[in-house]
């Protein structure tokens, strides 16, 4: 290509794909992602399965901590291939052990082989996409001069993305998770209150409040039950509600957990303490809704310079000058 002429796509492409069949496969591509997308709207999915059973692994864990020798199972070919890995190349630190537990914990994922799963794949994925972006500046090899300093950049970022991929999607997912807890926190002091008042005991009340969020709040509803399950085989009820904090860090959850250890140290009303939290939360979802509205006009200014008012000007503006244009040309 010379200089001073305009990019064309077919420079960019393998002598193997021409531009109509990069279209062809482009709109596939698209058509199948708005069908998956329209799919997995209308289909409901049993999340709640995988949980119950993770949770009843954790019950049958904790028994056998207490009651009996300790057994580890026996993990599968595949985790057992990734230990191996980690174990050659020591990617797990010590020293970063627990921090990384703590996040995979706060993140849902509860197996004990969950850090050896993410450190695998932050050695494979680097490599493998490595290897992609070497694969794909090798297909690109006949690009012109101007285009082929770009066309290094491929393997640099193929790992980049293969080092950083692993920790966004737990972060992600983290996120999300949290968000969901957050927003069942006044719904569920509300069961807890009306539980609390008809006389039910906290066990009994957290199984019946994780039992009817089970579909609405499902991660609210696995922690209720998991702190349920430990407060039955934990000596102490308050190590249960510090699990609890430090499976979910956040600052709403440590309010409720320090309520419920203070409930139970001096002897207050459960039910009275609960309905207080249960109002002031209502009160600050209340307030991050009216933030997130006022905040609304000011997000919206660049969308509307950039997309709306060009097309508002060229709607209103383009007759006039069209008509100025036929009257010069007359």
């Amino acid at each position: 290509m010379r200089s001073g002429e305009p990019f064309q796509l077919s420079q960019a492409l393998p002598y193997w794909i021409n531009v109509d069949d990069f279209y062809v496969a482009l709109t596939g591509v698209a058509a199948f992602l708005c069908v998956w997308a329209i799919g997995t709207g209308f289909s409901e999915r049993d999340r709640m399965a995988a949980k119950i059973k993770g949770i009843q692994e954790r019950r049958r864990l904790l028994q056998n901590d207490l009651t009996g020798p300790k057994k580890r199972r026996k993990p599968e070919a595949s985790v057992n291939f990734m230990r191996a890995v980690v174990m050659k190349f020591q990617l797990i630190k010590k020293n970063q052990i627990g921090k990384t537990e703590s996040t995979l914990v706060e993140a849902g994922f509860r197996s004990r082989d969950a850090i050896v799963v993410l450190a695998f794949f932050n050695l494979v994925l680097p490599i493998a996409l490595g290897i992609l972006g070497i694969i794909a500046m090798r297909l690109n090899a006949n690009v012109s001069e101007k285009w082929r300093v770009i066309n290094y950049i491929w393997p640099v970022l193929g790992a980049y993305v293969g080092l950083k991929l692993p920790g966004w999607y737990v972060g992600r997912v983290r996120r999300k998770r949290y968000l969901h807890i957050q927003r069942a926190l006044s719904d569920t002091l509300d069961l807890m209150t009306i539980c609390a008042e008809a006389g039910l005991s906290f066990t009994a009340m957290l199984d019946r409040v994780s039992k009817e969020l089970s579909i609405s709040y499902p991660e609210m509803a696995e922690e209720l039950a998991m702190t349920s399950l430990e407060i039955g085989f934990l000596p102490d009820r308050n190590q249960a509600l510090s699990n609890l904090a430090k499976r979910c860090t956040l600052q709403e959850m440590r309010g409720i957990v320090s309520v419920l250890i203070q409930t139970e140290k001096y002897g207050t009303p459960i039910a009275q303490a609960l309905r207080v939290l249960s109002t002031e939360f209502r009160q600050q979802r209340m307030l991050r809704a009216e933030h997130k509205a006022a905040a609304l006009p000011a997000k919206m200014t660049v969308p509307m310079i950039l997309c709306i008012l060009p097309v508002l000007f060229i709607v209103i503006i383009a007759p006039a000058v069209i008509k100025l244009l036929d009257t010069m040309n007359h």
